[in-house]
């Protein structure tokens, strides 16, 4: 019983883009940000920061993020701010949005992104 990479999309990362009536780029993930996916967010981000002031990465269909994917996303923000693009994340699911809040990097990203990741009961 082996099983087919193709046939298991949830292991992967899709990025596509969205652009606002404004002109605002926004990249909308789905799947996992891991180890295995998290080089393709930062060089979609890398290859679109010098062309852009914001750049919204809409996480609502990332439904799973590992240490390496945390570590791309803090990695990420911070090369897009010395190209100076802000990287705002959008709509992060609920149980990104904790891993977030445990790491305390919720208030690392808030920044001038306060409004990405809207405030929970448990926030400080």
């Amino acid at each position: 019983m082996s099983t087919n990479p193709a046939s298991a999309p949830d292991h992967g990362l899709t990025i596509e883009q969205a652009v606002s009536p404004d002109g605002t780029l926004t990249l909308v993930c789905r799947g996992r940000i891991t180890l295995e996916t998290a080089s393709h967010f930062r060089s979609e981000v890398k290859n679109l920061a010098s062309q852009h002031k914001v750049l919204m990465a809409d996480l609502s269909g990332a439904h799973s993020l590992d240490s390496t994917g945390l570590g791309i996303i803090v990695g990420t923000y911070i090369s897009a701010k010395s190209r100076g693009c802000d990287l705002v994340l959008v709509n992060v699911s609920p149980r990104i949005k904790d891993l977030l809040n445990i790491t305390n990097l919720s208030s690392f990203l808030k920044g001038e992104n306060a409004q990405s990741l809207p405030k929970t009961s448990n926030w400080g």
